[in-house]
């Protein structure tokens, strides 16, 4: 019986005659490469008819899209006027008929005379980048625990860190004025970040445990069979696979600090200790509202977040999706 004879059982092959079929299946042939690229299944007027949306879909792209333009409109406005003088957006800073383009307002702004711009936002990186750091490395931390281990009364303390995030945040500005005052931190940059601290330290370790929970725990075990101690996992596992947790949280975190007017406001008093949020309302002047230098301080306080999540936006998005899809 030869290998072209047709009654040769099909059933049974040799691994080397199983391999070659697979290969010979997997790859073509010099002579079968077509010289040219396969012709398109499907007309150029079919695909653009089938790329047209229905009804529906394109009726939630006009809301997205209105929705859309109804957000960005008053930033471009804010924009527009941070460069432009005075006399030229009092009419409406839509009028762009002989626009003259000016940093003025910029310069007035950081330099303010009773509240500069420029001290406000170093006051503001002082309170920020700590806050934001110790909540990462504290909320990691204490999500772990809640994440892997099994101990008393952990239904009952993750309630209540739950409990904490619904608190309003006057209810804790009024429990701890006193506690900063007794303790000789109020009105300083060091009261200030461990009252965001403990504001924010709820919704992080919410929002990691949730992320840890995707973590498969073979890892783990993986490790503790190498010799690997807690510790060494932690710092070499779980660390290195949070960074997408941890990206999200720090750019949440620190959008929260920048921003916060009620906390500064309550618990900071001394004006060369103001932060940016805080000077914003003093530039509006007693005799004359310069809205063009408010528009440029405003504009300058908001790019930082803005630039830290369009750099951060990648792991950002991979962050939140596992932590909120867990």
């Amino acid at each position: 019986m030869t290998d072209d004879d047709p009654l040769k059982p099909t059933g049974i092959d040799t691994g080397s005659e199983t391999a070659s079929n697979r290969e010979r299946d997997h790859y073509l042939r010099t002579e079968e490469i077509p010289e040219t690229a396969p012709e398109a299944d499907l007309d150029w007027r079919t695909r653009i008819a089938e790329t047209i949306p229905s009804s529906r879909r394109a009726l939630t792209y006009l809301v997205a899209i209105t929705v859309a333009l109804l957000w960005i409109v008053p930033f471009i406005g804010l924009f527009m006027a941070s460069f432009r003088p005075l006399s030229e957006i009092i009419g409406g800073w839509w009028h762009v008929e002989g626009m003259t383009v000016t940093l003025e307002n910029y310069y007035q702004a950081w330099d303010y005379s009773t509240a500069p711009m420029g001290r406000a936002l170093r006051n503001t990186f002082i309170v920020t980048i700590p806050a934001v750091l110790i909540v990462m490395l504290l909320g990691v931390m204490a999500a772990y625990p809640f994440a892997r281990f099994e101990f008393p009364l952990k239904t009952t303390l993750f309630f209540l860190i739950l409990l904490v995030m619904a608190a309003p945040p006057e209810l804790v500005a009024m429990g701890n004025y006193n506690a900063l005052r007794e303790f000789g931190l109020f009105d300083t940059y060091m009261g200030l970040i461990l009252i965001h601290i403990g504001w924010g330290l709820g919704w992080v370790v919410l929002f990691l445990r949730n992320y840890l929970l995707g973590i498969p725990e073979e890892l783990e075990e993986a490790a503790r069979i190498d010799g690997a101690s807690r510790y060494q996992i932690f710092r070499t596992i779980i660390l290195p696979l949070s960074t997408p947790a941890l990206v999200s949280v720090a750019v949440i975190q620190f959008t929260w600090v920048w921003n916060a007017f009620f906390f500064p406001l309550v618990f900071m008093r001394s004006p060369e200790l103001y932060l940016a949020p805080q000077v914003l309302p003093l530039m509006t002047g007693r005799a004359q509202v310069e809205w063009g230098m408010i528009a440029a301080g405003s504009i300058m306080t908001m790019a930082v977040p803005v630039i830290l999540f369009l750099l951060l936006e990648r792991y950002y998005k991979r962050g939140m999706v596992a932590a909120v899809a867990d």
